[in-house]
């Protein structure tokens, strides 16, 4: 892995994006090119546990966004995360992904390989702790908040009511960032070709943040270029 970099707050090299977020962290640490937080960046993010389709919609979103030019960002936990970021790499895309540790340790462990490949590939690894700080459940709470500061929008594959993905979605609202969230599954024979299928058993978070207007469903390919493209739409707050 290539060394550790730091940058502070007001520096040339702070994301701009982030820095424009209240409560944003001091200094930030990186390895790879930090440059691209501030290029169009997209958090596709999701439940670790989760069947093969919701994993196949996460490597599909990775790849339609990687073939359109947008970064994606997400935590780089198994599951949905792991799948969004392969599926933008496999298009020779570039990847932010923030860790809820020090980066002298990659977490979780399992991921270390498509670590280092993201940092090969023109991306970047991002902490706001220093070198030797471990995982605890707090730091994962925060890492959600650094997801939402970074990213322009958010896209939910997957969630629960409960979890990273919601606290990460609760984020977002309070920095007034969009939330999108899937619908449907996708025909796995072309990335342009969504079937209507209903909810799958367990998708109370996606069924939750859609019906309330908390987020914008998408449906389809199309759908999801409309969210991306739109400059802003009328959104409930979760606080509110």
């Amino acid at each position: 892995m290539n060394r550790i970099d730091e940058c502070k707050i007001g520096d040339m090299l702070y994301p701009k994006r982030m820095g424009e977020c209240r409560g944003a962290p001091k200094r930030l640490f990186f390895i790879g090119d930090i440059g691209i937080c501030n290029e169009k960046v997209i958090g596709v993010i999701g439940r670790r546990e989760t069947g093969l389709e919701n994993l196949e919609k996460s490597k599909r979103i990775g790849e339609a966004l990687a073939e359109i030019g947008y970064v994606v960002l997400n935590g780089l936990a198994v599951g949905c995360d792991t799948w969004a970021i392969r599926g933008a790499l496999d298009k020779g895309g570039k990847v932010v992904a923030v860790l809820p540790c020090g980066l002298d340790e990659i977490y979780p462990k399992s991921n270390e390989n498509l670590a280092r490949e993201i940092v090969e590939k023109g991306g970047c690894l991002v902490s706001e702790y220093m070198p030797k700080v471990t995982p605890e459940r707090y730091t994962f709470v925060q890492r959600d908040r650094i997801q939402a500061m970074l990213a322009e929008k958010i896209v939910v594959v997957y969630c629960d009511r409960d979890g990273g993905t919601m606290k990460t979605v609760e984020y977002a609202m309070k920095y007034g960032k969009p939330v999108g969230c899937l619908t449907h599954d996708i025909d796995f024979g072309a990335v342009n070709r969504w079937t209507d299928i209903t909810y799958e058993s367990g998708t109370e978070g996606n069924s939750f943040l859609i019906e309330t207007g908390r987020a914008r469903p998408i449906s389809g390919i199309d759908a999801l270029m409309e969210f991306l493209w739109q400059q802003g739409y009328e959104q409930m707050s979760l606080f509110d």
